[in-house]
């Protein structure tokens, strides 16, 4: 019979809905279990019923990894088969690697070529990071990094930001930091530190210290401390000046800062920091913009800084 436990994290596994702590757990968990809890194939395919075959490259590379031998072609794997697959493949690869961990207590060979890390903020609080290589983030609310190389023997240190972080990057001239496919640029770094805000639409840098390159396709540019870099869709250039670097991480000290910001833009941000509130600005205001601080984990007080910044009452909750 399956441990309930590994039974739960499995599911979760078979989703994709696994994080870092969690996947850390689930490997713990399969190798210091006795025998008798391990899942074995009609049980992992219980928890997922879907049904597609895996192309002969992903076949191969999972043969390869339980058994340690190339799969030839008089060889037919049970993955081949329609009868879902995908958990079929998955359990025997996840038991494969829980089999070699015991055996040889080697953290290295848990860990498939493709897999991702991923650092998620789902809270209402700056959360902070320290990556493998050192590297200190602060992650706003909502964001969420990707690392989409191994750190400890890829030539490049690469990531990918969704939403706004501040990096204070480890220095190794030998193994440059780079941000991709976030936003409007690519940046690359050696060892500094940087606040940058990466939505679909638009992407801003702010330098502390340091020294960054931006690019885009074939155009790149360089920024300097005390500076700040967005891309220019309409010019099609990169457009750098001067910033305020205090003001574009004060965030990280829980606040919200607004520099004649449109209170629609404002309401917009509390509602993605809070969904479930559901903040609507009158009417009368719409046209109206705000120049503060508010403080970003909590909405109440938010909400009684702004009414009272303008004498009445301007949000109300649906």
């Amino acid at each position: 019979m399956m441990n309930s436990k590994i039974a739960a994290l499995y599911k979760k596994f078979l989703k994709g809905e696994l994080g870092p702590e969690e996947n850390a757990i689930f490997l713990d968990l399969l190798t210091s279990c006795d025998k008798d809890e391990l899942p074995d194939v009609e049980e992992v395919v219980a928890l997922d019923e879907r049904d597609c075959e895996l192309n002969k490259t992903t076949s191969e590379d999972i043969f390869f990894t339980i058994t340690g031998t190339p799969l030839t072609t008089r060889v037919i794997p049970i993955w081949k088969r329609k009868r879902s697959t995908i958990a079929v493949a998955a359990s025997l690869f996840f038991i494969g690697f829980a089999v070699l961990f015991h055996l040889t207590r080697q953290e290295g060979r848990m860990v498939s070529r493709q897999a991702l890390v991923h650092y998620v903020n789902p809270t209402k609080f700056v959360k902070r990071l320290t990556l493998p290589d050192g590297t200190q983030v602060a992650l706003r609310q909502g964001a969420q990094i990707e690392l989409l190389s191994n750190f400890n023997t890829d030539s490049l240190r690469r990531i990918k930001l969704s939403g706004e972080a501040f990096f204070e990057v480890v220095k190794k001239p030998e193994q440059p930091f780079v941000i991709v496919n976030s936003g409007d640029f690519d940046v690359r770094v050696l060892g500094t530190a940087f606040n940058l805000n990466c939505s679909s639409k638009h992407s801003i840098l702010v330098l502390n210290h340091g020294k960054v390159r931006v690019s885009r396709a074939e155009q790149y540019s360089f920024v300097s401390p005390g500076q700040r870099v967005a891309y220019d869709v309409r010019q099609k250039q990169f457009d750098v000046a001067k910033a305020d670097t205090s003001r574009a991480s004060n965030w990280k000290s829980d606040l919200l800062s607004f520099n004649q910001v449109p209170l629609t833009q404002i309401v917009a941000d509390l509602n993605n920091l809070y969904p479930e509130s559901h903040l609507e600005l009158i009417d009368s205001f719409r046209t109206e913009s705000y120049t503060g601080y508010l403080p970003a984990s909590d909405l109440e007080k938010s909400l009684k800084m702004l009414n009272t910044a303008f004498n009445q009452t301007i949000i109300h909750k649906k």
